[in-house]
């Protein structure tokens, strides 16, 4: 049984031993405790994993540089500060670790028993809400266990639709494929919209099941009736509203949209091309982006075309983005960093 399973016991032993390394004892100053104190106060009983990067923000970057050159540098700097924890009485401003109720399975859980993976992705110790177990099986599906034990997967057509359909729903864009399985995809999500997604990914069908019924992911999302040419039929046309409050026309380009607004990236909806009645879908300094969901069809590769050469003869910096652009949040981003890498440092 691995950490992941537990949940009633702490994930990690604070077993205290004093360690005190000389090469820190030579530069430690009181903003390093004040480090610890901070980290404390945000991270609770995790906080010193998150101490050897910390270090770097007040320490100058000579004395780091010979740090991180020496053998395991950071277990010593870890060590050296929790020492330093006890010894200042610092270790005592952490708050015991309190007994929830998992809302997605109802069990009884402690705080401290979640990973301090999982406690990153749910955003700190404040939003503990889920068991170590749930997680598991919502985010890191299969990542922790043997082959042997891992159960075939027989998720029937019927029900992948009904899982992407669902997904659709509640993230409210086009579904990557690794949905939930970023460190931030869970970020700043409020707590309802977080339960509904997990339970959703609670089913989630392996990728390898996906692909082995639909052929692809692109090709489930078609057939599910989320990717029709890039557009998502409904009772209410296919108008949505991104999460910036920009009118989309399709959840391909609400997905765009979002993927801008997340990252900070300030941008224009609808920009005019000159000497034109053309719109393009956004604007980013000096590059616009077209989101071609529709491509294959006779009069709409016309348009296509046209905007292409308005482009060329303007000198517009263009990015083309297709359905198959909009499967993995990595491969929006490689192709859209190529035109904005200013906007990804």
């Amino acid at each position: 049984m691995s950490i992941y399973d537990e949940r009633n016991t702490p994930a990690y032993r604070d077993v205290y031993r004093v360690y005190h390394d000389s090469f820190l004892n030579q530069w430690w100053t009181a903003a390093h405790d004040q480090l610890i104190a901070d980290l404390i106060e945000e991270h609770q009983w995790n906080w010193y994993w998150e101490f050897p990067d910390s270090i770097k923000k007040v320490t100058p970057e000579y004395l780091v540089n010979i740090l991180e050159s020496q053998r395991n540098w950071r277990n010593k700097a870890l060590y050296h500060a929790r020492t330093r924890a006890h010894e200042t009485g610092l270790i005592r401003r952490i708050r015991n670790p309190e007994q929830k109720e998992c809302p997605l399975c109802g069990n009884i859980f402690q705080e401290d028993s979640l990973p301090h993976p999982l406690v990153k992705r749910l955003g700190g110790t404040n939003h503990l809400d889920f068991c170590a177990p749930c997680l598991k099986v919502c985010l890191l599906r299969g990542f922790y266990l043997a082959p042997e034990k891992k159960v075939k997967d027989k998720t029937t057509k019927k029900e992948i639709i009904d899982f992407l359909n669902r997904l659709t729903v509640v993230l409210e864009r086009v579904p990557a494929q690794n949905v939930g399985q970023g460190m931030y995809d869970l970020i700043d999500v409020p707590f309802d919209k977080r339960l509904d997604l997990l339970r959703v990914l609670k089913n989630r069908p392996s990728e390898e099941r996906v692909k082995k019924v639909f052929g692809s992911w692109l090709k489930a999302l078609i057939e599910a009736g989320i990717l029709v040419d890039g557009t998502r039929e409904t009772s209410r046309g296919t108008q949505t509203i991104a999460l910036d409050g920009h009118t989309c026309l399709s959840l391909g380009e609400k997905t765009i949209d979002d993927f801008l607004y997340a990252r900070g990236i300030v941008h224009k909806k609808e920009p005019r091309y000159p000497d034109s009645n053309f719109r393009a879908d956004f604007q980013v300094g000096d590059v616009f982006i077209e989101y071609f969901g529709l491509a294959g069809d006779a009069a709409y590769d016309v348009k296509i075309k046209e905007k292409i050469r308005l482009c060329e003869m303007h000198g517009i910096k263009l990015v083309t983005l297709y359905p198959k652009d909009l499967i993995a949040t990595s491969k929006l981003e490689k192709k859209l960093s190529e035109f904005l890498s200013h906007c990804f440092l």
